[in-house]
């Protein structure tokens, strides 16, 4: 048999294992969101670019059930190895040559699982691929076809995924005379054009993503974050590729091959670059997740050497067998967003006889994978951001403005802090080992698109005395003094150990007319150092209404 075609028996197979996995996997929590995205299409996200919107837009025109989130994902994964195999094919000369690569990738499980498991990584994968592969053919032939083809590409990885900018940062760092090349100019001008109506969209909400990423997410150091780093890399990437990949970077560090440089450059730029990150917190396994495409160009041409061939026979052979068998398992293994909707059925089915006997919509507070599979499952709802959680694309789309004033389900974890009237809360099924309280609004007053602006602010003692500004949103009056929902304001620190809220006085009867503002006086006592936010509690949800706020000068 001829490698040629032994390599595509070997991908249609890859692509038919995956489809078939795809379509028998519980949905993970996430993908359920991303879904979402594919509703409700836009230039932008809270989290992410907006291409795994588009995949799961594209998937549901074709399918129902997992298929119609996850197709495209297959899809492009099966690509993704065919670009992979373009950019090593000069030694895709033999039939051991052909199994040594499919060894190769299908022994990483990071590669193997998120080739049905949609994420933003798939698209990801894919870009990063294809930019690979005309970067190798331009620095053997430069030419304003490829250049273009380049800069439409790096454009897409960007619409993938923000560390798109990592990829073609290192790759130019390993090859400094690309920027004094037009026609590269060019092509990175043409990826900032293309990406124009994304920038706008981050203008026009004022930058929720580069907030989310870079400020957000950030937590006290830990040491553990700083060791775990790498046993955890081991263990997505294989143990025993990810040294080998370490090892020939270092090898070809001084090679004349551009592309070999760039491949070694990206793979220890992304493994160093997050490791450094974990100063500000943990570093999610899959972020080096695109450094996976040059590793494996590294690994594949070393690996073929005579030399090398008992690890392929006794450790990465075994280890894809391995993983081929084990694979419906590994995406459940320490991840319970997985069990969030399957094995749960009945915790949905009960809220939707709730919501369906009393002709009330569920809104769920704190969660937003929660009301994102009950949208897959059962239909539409919506989430509720609170000051114990962060904020997400609900809080862009704002759909629980249409619930003001109307009859509905309230939905939280049991073990939320905000006390519960007992008369109207009851306990309901628990999903995943967790327990949740139903609260039955007759008249429901959101507080979470009130915007509150610290005008002043002074210290005296250890009192902060507060000049604010409430501006109501809502198309209806807002009223503190609302007879089931009762308003009350607090100051929120984010201490260590987590965060403190205080409640402040207001005036009495106090009350916002639709698209309306009224400014008031109040006191907290004060935190030195420690940044505050202003937050609006209607029993049911602790919201986040103001912008972080730190104390610069005293009195």
């Amino acid at each position: 048999m001829k490698p040629q075609k032994l390599f595509y028996i070997l991908l249609v197979i890859w692509v038919f294992v995956d489809l078939v996995q795809a379509n028998g996997t519980p949905l993970h929590a996430d993908e359920a969101y991303y879904a979402l995205y594919g509703r409700f299409l836009d230039w932008g996200y809270y989290d992410h670019p907006p291409m795994v919107g588009l995949m799961t837009f594209l998937s549901s025109l074709l399918f129902k059930g997992y298929l119609s989130i996850r197709l495209l994902t297959v899809l492009l994964h099966g690509v993704t190895v065919l670009l992979l195999g373009l950019c090593v094919e000069e030694k895709l000369t033999s039939n051991r040559a052909v199994v040594t690569f499919f060894a190769i990738a299908a022994s990483i499980p990071i590669f193997v699982i998120y080739g049905f498991i949609t994420t933003p990584d798939a698209p990801m994968l894919f870009f990063t691929a294809l930019f690979f592969l005309l970067y190798k053919r331009y620095v053997k032939r430069p030419g304003w076809k490829l250049a273009i083809l380049i800069g439409i590409t790096m454009a897409a990885m960007l619409y993938s995924k923000y560390m798109a900018v990592l990829v073609i940062g290192f790759v130019l760092l390993s090859n400094l005379r690309l920027l004094k090349d037009p026609k590269v100019i060019c092509a990175g001008l043409l990826a900032l054009v293309l990406f124009i109506p994304h920038i706008l969209w981050q203008v026009n909400h004022d930058f929720p993503s580069i907030q989310y990423h870079l400020f957000q997410r950030n937590t006290t150091f830990k040491i553990q974050y700083l060791l775990e780093y790498l046993p955890l890399q081991l263990l997505v990437c294989n143990p025993v590729c990810l040294p080998l990949a370490i090892w020939f970077c270092w090898k070809n560090r001084a090679t004349a091959d551009r592309f070999l440089r760039a491949c070694g450059f990206t793979v220890v730029g992304f493994l160093v670059f997050f490791w450094t990150m974990t100063v500000k917190g943990h570093a999610e396994p899959h972020w080096t997740m695109a450094a996976i495409v040059p590793m494996i160009c590294i690994l594949f041409p070393e690996l073929c050497e005579a030399r090398w061939e008992k690890w392929v026979n006794y450790a990465l052979i075994p280890a894809s067998a391995l993983l081929l068998v084990t694979r419906p398992f590994v995406p459940l293994l320490g991840d319970e967003e997985f069990e969030i909707l399957e094995g749960c059925e009945f915790f949905y089915d009960n809220i939707a006889n709730e919501s369906a006997s009393g002709e009330a919509p569920v809104l769920f507070v704190s969660s937003f994978q929660l009301p994102s599979v009950y949208w897959f499952h059962i239909g539409e709802t919506t989430a509720l951001s609170s000051v114990y959680n962060r904020r997400t694309q609900f809080d862009i789309w704002q759909f629980d403005r249409k619930y003001q004033g109307k009859p509905v389900l309230v939905l939280e974890p049991a073990n939320y802090q905000i006390p519960y009237p007992e008369e109207k809360t009851e306990v309901i099924y628990n999903c995943s080992g967790r327990e949740y309280n139903l609260l039955k609004v007759n008249e429901f007053q959101g507080a979470n698109r009130i915007d509150v602006n610290v005008d002043e602010y002074h210290q005296k003692n250890d009192t902060l005395h507060l000049q604010l500004t409430l501006h109501n949103t809502y198309e209806q009056p807002f009223v503190f003094a609302h007879p089931e929902l009762p308003v009350t304001l607090y100051v929120a620190y984010k201490l260590e150990d987590g965060t403190h809220t205080i409640a402040c006085p207001v005036p009495e009867n106090v009350q916002i007319p639709a698209g309306g503002s009224v400014k008031i006086s109040t006191e907290a006592p004060h935190v030195p150092d420690v940044p505050f936010v202003i937050c609006l509690d209607n029993v049911v949800c602790r919201s986040v209404n103001s912008k972080p706020v730190k104390i610069q000068d005293y009195d």
